[in-house]
């Protein structure tokens, strides 16, 4: 049982019964909520604070005044004060409902496989616009894993808080529906944006979406999570650029779980050729950032079908691609546009080990970005001090292998040694036992008349 003391938020509630209502202290922890009418016995209910739990609250005048749980197939009511501190506590933990009671839906702004995302307005204020996806239960229940998928996406969103990060507000849910609150970014995606400059975006520009770009990747690989779909439609450009769509985020550890994903065009070698005996990281995500600053320059996809004869799919997989410059980009010829291109080819190695990180390239943008003009020069200084930091490290683990074997030795002539000594004793002992039984022999013999 939890230590009350180490409570988050407590507070008294009343649960009301039809002849005496009965008083319950509140507490809520980072993984649970216990209510208890009595702090020196165990909680009466205990409810994880994860998505397999659902709060109704029921509301008079647009406040909260009580909330509803299920608990062993019975509904429970529960009333009290500082309650709408309780659901902001909670809020991206568990599902709410119902979402007409906190949110007015104005109009559509996206849609797809699964349901539509709308621009809503808060009933609190009606002054902060939200964008709500609203996934329709019957459509995602056609595919297996998609309800687990769509939970994972919600618990890694609820992690995550970062300016180039799209933030997670609520989740709700009722009997067709799984509703998503999210804070509503005023512009468009970066594929939407590239659709009108067709020779790409200017140097500066692309500097400053990719140094926002890779601090968010920083932040999610310093969680141990990769986001594996890192695309132009899953960025939002705006005041700043956001990362949005984590249905395909992994642990980093845990890329089992759909190892091919991500969009063709975009994914990294050792995504596309999947092999369950050999892993892959985060590094995964720099290639496509690469591609993305591909696009950015020139307003082309780095992998293209070849006169119809194959797909941007086939193209991916074969890794074959040619970097060229936009002839018709007004800065194709600048020192920031050279630099750029040689880093490129260091992001889109096909060879994870060789292929830089995200702090890295954030150095190298920085360095562009201040005009720089021996970026080639210190790239192969980071590459110089990467292959000696790995020598070192494979000589270290050459060094551990050899003790290792060193040691195994010892212990095998270790047990060789005592197992001799011991074969010797117990030669020894046997022909002292057949010494003394011959002796046993003629003594008796003598003994014979």
């Amino acid at each position: 049982m939890q230590s009350y003391e180490k409570a988050l938020f407590n507070v008294q509630v009343i649960r009301k019964h039809f002849f005496k209502d009965r008083v319950y202290q509140l507490y809520l922890f980072a993984d649970e909520l216990m209510m208890t009418d009595d702090p020196t016995k165990n909680p009466k209910y205990i409810l994880k604070t994860n998505l397999t739990t659902t709060i109704k609250w029921i509301c008079e005048n647009k406040r909260i005044v009580a909330f509803e749980f299920s608990y062993n197939g019975r509904l429970k009511e529960v009333y009290g004060p500082k309650l709408n501190l309780l659901k902001e506590m909670l809020a991206g933990k568990v599902f709410f409902s119902p979402v007409s009671a906190f949110y007015q839906f104005h109009m559509e702004i996206g849609s797809g496989m699964t349901g539509s995302v709308y621009r809503c307005i808060s009933t609190e204020n009606y002054e902060n616009y939200f964008a709500i996806k609203k996934v329709d239960k019957m459509k995602i229940t056609q595919n297996d894993g998609a309800i687990p998928q769509l939970i994972h996406e919600l618990s890694l969103l609820n992690q995550l808080q970062h300016p180039s990060i799209v933030k997670l507000k609520e989740t709700y849910v009722d009997e067709q529906n799984y509703y998503i609150v999210m804070e509503y970014i005023n512009g468009k995606t970066l594929y939407a944006e590239l659709q009108s400059r067709h020779y790409g975006l200017s140097v500066n520009e692309t500097i400053k979406i990719m140094k926002e770009l890779l601090q968010a990747i920083i932040y999610i690989h310093n969680k141990g999570i990769m986001h594996r779909d890192i695309n132009p439609l899953n960025i939002m450009k705006a005041e700043t650029v956001k990362l949005i769509d984590f249905g395909l985020a992994r642990k980093i550890r845990n890329q089992l779980i759909f190892p091919t994903s991500g969009t063709p065009g975009y994914m990294a070698p050792e995504i596309i050729n999947f092999n369950k005996d050999k892993l892959y990281d985060e590094k995964a995500d720099i290639f496509s950032l690469g591609c993305v600053l591909y696009k950015l320059l020139t307003g082309e996809n780095l992998f293209t079908t070849k006169q119809g004869k194959q797909t941007i799919y086939q193209s991916n997989k074969e890794g074959v691609f040619e970097l060229k410059k936009q002839q018709q980009h007004p800065e194709c010829n600048s020192n920031k546009m050279d630099q750029l291109f040689i880093l490129l080819p260091h992001m889109l190695e096909t060879n994870p080990l060789l292929r830089l990180n995200a702090k890295v390239c954030l150095t190298i943008l920085e360095e562009i970005e201040n005009n720089n003009l021996y970026i080639e020069r210190l790239i192969k200084k980071i590459l110089i001090r990467k292959q000696l930091a790995f020598n070192t490290s494979e000589e270290q683990q050459l060094d551990k292998k050899s003790e290792e074997k060193l040691q195994k030795c010892k212990f095998r002539q270790s047990i060789d040694v005592q197992s001799k000594k011991s074969l010797d004793e117990i030669s020894v002992f046997s022909k002292n036992v057949m010494l003394q039984n011959q002796q046993r022999v003629i003594l008796a013999q003598k003994k014979q008349p």
